[in-house]
């Protein structure tokens, strides 16, 4: 859990990202009266994002480049110029056609990991400018100047790396507003996801939905969206999660248990996912960032749209011989 409302921003610098990148020639201080006010513009989007990550390396992880200059600013071995301009190169070369733009990387303090303060460095990609009007009222006479900046929503990619958590790695967490892009976090960072509690429930549940889906052929599509509710309803009430006993309140049939098994180790595969743990703490963010796209409906032809929230044994599917038609029948007491 990280929390920014008492985050300040300290040093800051500006370098343009272009086949030719033009690097400001030195950093500035954040003024105290504006410190906390830009950590509130320049946090938000990334901290809303989903997971943790930490650094990583095909090979050696000492090989990971971003993470030595970060390592080397915090140990003193080099300052925060030296930093920046190092990162700068680093994303030059990580993809060749990175878009131009401005890169802000900036200090911040008072970010709350683990309910302990810590230090970050965070790293800014801008694709654009908007413009804004700027007006000034003095002696009944007003100025209207056009100017350019940013805001919240312009910061196309990001990342935020904790210093000094009490984790053996900088956590990081990472923003980009095309999820498709691959370098920021694959060729520049170099990052993987952290294996915690987050992690672990947005894994399982989503195993959870891709096997009630696709991984019995001859499952219905009513004990489907069952499986579906059971599998949501679990998630909620739990605090943690036991394979075992999930296996046995959820699942309950044996050959679907033996199923669900083996579909397990296909999806670890696909996904490329180290074994997935058995038992874990339930982190509730993430089984509200999956249970979006958990959806309990049986949609009919073009017509109908059946939502169902419960009550299995309140529905019959059949066919009817003279209509030539599937049917649905609905048990309920109530229509509003």
């Amino acid at each position: 859990m990280i929390e920014i409302s008492g985050a300040s921003a300290h040093k800051f610098i500006s370098h343009y990202h272009a086949p030719d990148c033009i690097l400001a020639s030195t950093a500035v201080e954040i003024e105290a009266t504006m410190s906390h006010e830009v950590a509130q513009i320049l946090l938000p989007r990334i901290i809303a994002s989903e997971g943790e990550f930490i650094f990583d390396h095909d090979v050696n992880i000492e090989l990971n480049s971003v993470r030595k200059l970060l390592l080397d600013y915090s140990g003193g071995i080099s300052n925060f110029y030296e930093m920046t301009v190092g990162i700068m190169n680093v994303l030059a070369t990580s993809e060749k056609n990175i878009s131009e733009g401005e890169v802000y990387i900036t200090t911040f303090d008072q970010i709350i990991y683990d309910q302990k303060p810590c230090q970050a460095v965070g790293i800014f990609k801008i694709d654009g400018k908007q413009s804004f009007i700027e007006s000034s009222l003095t002696d009944d006479q007003l100025t209207m100047t056009l100017n350019k900046g940013i805001g919240i929503k312009d910061l196309n990619k990001g990342a935020l790396i904790i210093l000094d958590s009490d984790q053996n790695e900088m956590i990081l967490k990472v923003f980009q507003n095309h999820p498709d892009i691959k370098y920021w976090r694959h060729q520049f960072l170099m990052i993987r996801p952290l294996e915690n509690e987050f992690y672990q429930t947005k894994n399982t549940m989503n195993l959870c939905k891709d096997f009630a889906l696709k991984g019995l052929d001859e499952m219905a599509k009513v004990d489907q969206v069952d499986l579906l509710n059971k599998t949501v309803d679990y998630f909620s009430e739990k605090q943690s999660f036991d394979q075992s006993e999930f296996e046995e309140e959820v699942l309950a049939s044996t050959d679907i248990k033996a199923a669900f098994n083996s579909y397990k180790d296909s999806f670890e595969e696909k996904h490329q996912i180290e074994a997935m743990s058995e038992q874990f703490e339930i982190s509730k963010p993430a089984f509200k960032v999956a249970k979006k796209y958990i959806k309990s409906v049986i949609k009919l032809d073009r017509n109908f749209h059946v939502y169902v929230h419960g009550q299995r044994q309140e529905i019959e599917r059949g066919y009817d011989e003279v209509r030539g038609k599937n049917y649905y029948k609905l048990y309920f007491d109530q229509e509003s």
